[in-house]
């Protein structure tokens, strides 16, 4: 008996317990689709375990390994699609769009030779292969729905290229390293930023597609030399890597944005206001620019809160936090500092009338009110800003006085039509 595939399968096994825990504690849509090609692979595993030991079943265990390879490419390249397109619903799909190349694939290990069957199964694949790729959506929109149709083509062009030549074998070759191409160029092409886990994983499944032309070639010229099973293995446990990692970078990077945001209205939280506000800062003193930062607090939110419930004071908040976006250039950084409070910093502001003028546009951005539960509520908000770096110099004293400000006008009128005292100095509104 020939063990040799054994550790392959007590590795793969494992590595599918890994990603069973994984899915269990992320519930990532693409860890699905991850963990169905690992467990076919699993299943690829005991069909070379039934060709190296029975000799009956050869033809038909080789048939089934090379099956799951196919397969495998198709549920990984349907992985890489936006995770909101991904769904179990999607598996027969997936499995189906194999089918003409997996028979295509055991006609060839079973040596049935038929030009007319070759060519409806490499157009059946063609077709089957198009169906997917049309229903596969990336999530940064690459690559394009013509590049997917091009690819498609290009590749099944190839292949019956090779069956009119009468290549059975080198077709059985080419199919199974431009599928692992494919996967690895739609991985790479759907990934919102090439990170290095990501190009370690996209340069693994290449290595993965050549295994099969270069033991083919190692056969031809060298075909006394012998290649341990472990090392045509590798390129698949550094993808496996390359995945845990990706997921790993995945959930460091969630982590940081939770971190840096606001859950309830997605804004800048305080910490990434302070950052930006202090990143700002060195560029206007780099530059000899102006900036500004703009202090806004919502007038009555505790009665909301306390009269109507806190699930309206948060329609509240999601509501004034869109309006206050839709009065700011997308280079301005819009937070919320925590309950009804918000802060703006301002860009490239050229004097201190522009700056007045968009906090005023802020302050009037709620004047319409909105409706909810079925009831007009009137929200207003007081508003206060400094300038930098005529008013400090530093991200707490430039707060401070903004802050100050805000709430002198808050505190000198119940109406926010009236203005504060004309000679107050700082950044009070005036209308």
């Amino acid at each position: 008996m020939n063990y040799s595939v054994v550790p392959d399968f007590v590795a793969i096994g494992g590595l599918i317990a890994v990603f069973w825990t994984l899915l269990r504690r992320t519930r990532q849509s693409r860890l699905n689709f991850w963990l169905v090609g690992w467990v076919l692979l699993l299943i690829h595993i005991v069909a070379l375990f039934v060709v190296d030991n029975t000799h009956g079943s050869a033809n038909g265990a080789e048939s089934v390994a090379v099956a799951m390879l196919v397969i495998i490419a198709n549920t990984f390249i349907w992985a890489s699609n936006d995770p909101a397109d991904i769904r179990w619903r999607h598996l027969p799909m997936v499995v189906l769009s194999a089918v003409p190349d997996v028979i295509l694939l055991t006609c060839i290990v079973y040596d049935i030779r038929s030009a007319w069957l070759y060519a409806a199964l490499t157009v059946a694949g063609t077709g089957t292969m198009l169906w997917m790729l049309r229903a596969w959506h990336g999530a940064t929109g690459r690559p394009t729905l013509r590049w997917r149709t091009s690819l498609v083509l290009a590749v099944y062009a190839v292949q019956g290229a090779l069956l009119a030549l009468h290549n059975p074998n080198e077709t059985l070759t080419w199919m199974l390293c431009w599928h692992y191409l494919a996967v690895a160029a739609l991985y790479r092409a759907s990934a919102p930023r090439p990170s290095a886990s990501v190009r370690f994983t996209m340069i693994s499944f290449i290595a993965w597609g050549f295994v099969f032309p270069v033991s083919d070639l190692m056969a031809v010229l060298w075909p006394h030399a012998h290649v341990a099973a472990e090392v045509w293995n590798l390129p698949k446990f550094l993808v496996a890597t390359g995945m845990t990692f990706t997921l790993l970078e995945e959930q460091l990077s969630k982590a940081e944005y939770a971190s840096l945001h606001d859950a309830l209205t997605g804004l800048a939280n305080r910490r990434m206001l302070v950052r930006q506000l202090r990143e700002s800062m060195e560029r206007a003193r780099a530059a000899g620019t102006l900036m500004a930062l703009v202090v806004i607090d919502l007038d009555g939110f505790k009665e909301i809160n306390d009269t109507l419930g806190h699930a309206v004071g948060d329609e509240v908040l999601q509501w004034a936090a869109r309006q206050f976006r839709a009065q700011l250039d997308p280079k301005d950084v819009l937070a919320r500092l925590g309950g009804d409070e918000f802060a703006v910093v301002l860009v490239d502001v050229p004097d201190r009338d522009t700056a007045e003028r968009v906090a005023r546009n802020l302050r009037r951005a709620l004047a319409g009110g909105m409706v909810a539960r079925g009831r007009q509520l009137v929200i207003r908000a007081s508003v206060g800003f400094s300038m930098y770096p005529s008013e400090g110099d530093d991200a707490d004293r430039l707060y401070a006085v903004a802050d100050h400000a805000m709430y002198e006008r808050k505190r000198y009128r119940q109406d926010q039509d009236v203005p504060p005292a004309a000679d107050d100095p700082r950044a009070v509104l005036r209308d």
